[in-house]
């Protein structure tokens, strides 16, 4: 039997044969980079192969970035200090990149972290599924009620304008409003445009530096209804990044600290006090839950966890209840909010239509 020995560079054609997804794209994908260098390292590639095989394969602002970590590399750097000089890599895998360079688990600590961040992608995906299409139909009723104001109601109105009728105060009112949009329609649908174009740069721009979900959450936590929503998807997003960092060597508070801007503002300042009540002596889970981060049933679960040395199973299981309760507010809501959206969008062009219409009704009625 001859022994079959490969190169490292078949051993690399091997681990990305028919994987088209497993190559960072135009710009790097931090889930899909952590999940394929695994991948890569389990093959029996060592790093600076991986990665030569990403920059090979990378297009964009990916290869620069890939291109620069290979040199740095080559340099003699660290991967942790490589990835945190080029400024591109969000600190939880870098914080999991360094721990394990002391821990020797390279590829299990970048799998966790990928799987981490694929469950955290979803619990954001089922969370603006739940925002976006009451959203958009706000959206669409006031682009009609708009249509409405600013050209059928004065057409409405030349018929009445020289009928003797008294029409009731609302229907004046609407008249009035419909009139004055009129006298000024190239200011309006300007001032529409611009603001469409506005928002829609606006969250381009947002989305290119990544922090398009940061600024929907936080316009999410003003709006009546959604701050719980938003808060317990705060929750479960740094509990369940907080139990990866320390499966990965993290020291717990500094794991919560690393966590803090997947919070809501108001729960940050609440972690922060309570992390400094942890660091002079106070148990984590009492602080916790003294700050209102934790209800009795985390602070039992995490009390445990503190004395059974099993604080990351903790917060995972934290996090599940989290995400848990979350997937129950979201569906509790898709079920009332679409309901009480449409019945406003239908109160208000109803009642749009009905005060167009009885000035007609009751001339025709004075007629006869």
């Amino acid at each position: 039997m001859v022994a079959s020995h490969t190169t490292p560079r078949q051993r690399r054609q091997t681990a990305v044969a028919g994987r088209p997804d497993a190559r960072p794209g135009g710009s790097l994908d931090e889930e899909q980079f952590a999940r394929d260098l695994s991948l890569m390292l389990r093959s029996g590639l060592g790093v600076m192969d991986a990665l030569e095989t990403f920059r090979e394969q990378a297009t964009g602002a990916a290869a620069t970035v890939l291109a620069t970590l290979v040199l740095r590399l080559e340099s003699g750097e660290a991967l942790a200090a490589a990835m945190a000089a080029s400024g591109r890599f969000s600190p939880g895998l870098l914080a999991c990149v360094k721990a394990s360079e002391v821990t020797g688990d390279l590829d299990e600590s970048l799998l966790r972290f990928a799987t981490n961040a694929t469950r955290l992608r979803q619990m954001r995906s089922k969370l603006v599924s739940a925002l976006v299409y009451p959203a958009l139909l706000i959206v669409v009723a006031g682009a009609v009620v708009l249509f409405l104001l600013a050209y059928v109601v004065p057409r409405f109105a030349l018929v009445l304008d020289n009928s003797q009728q008294a029409l009731p105060g609302l229907s004046l009112a609407l008249i009035w409003l419909g009139k004055a949009l009129y006298a000024h329609q190239p200011l309006v649908w300007l001032t529409l445009a611009a603001v469409v174009v506005v928002g829609t740069l606006a969250t381009v721009r947002a989305s290119r530096a990544g922090t398009l979900t940061e600024q929907w959450t936080r316009l999410a936590t003003r709006l009546p209804g959604l701050t719980r929503l938003v808060r317990l998807y705060g929750l479960g997003q740094t509990t369940r990044t907080a139990a990866m960092l320390v499966r990965s060597g993290i020291p717990a508070l500094r794991a919560l600290t690393m966590s803090r801007e997947l919070l809501v503002p108001a729960d940050r300042g609440r972690l922060d006090r309570a992390i400094r009540a942890a660091t002079d002596g106070a148990p984590l889970a009492a602080s916790l839950f003294e700050f209102g981060l934790l209800d009795r049933l985390g602070l039992q679960v995490l009390r445990v966890a503190e004395q059974t040395g099993a604080l990351d199973l903790a917060l995972d299981r934290l996090a599940d209840v989290h995400e848990h309760h979350l997937e129950r507010q979201l569906e509790r809501a898709g079920r009332l909010i679409e309901p009480v959206v449409m019945l406003v969008i239908g109160l208000v062009i109803g009642g749009i239509v009905v005060l167009m219409y009885l000035p007609i009704f009751q001339l025709a009625a004075s007629i006869q």
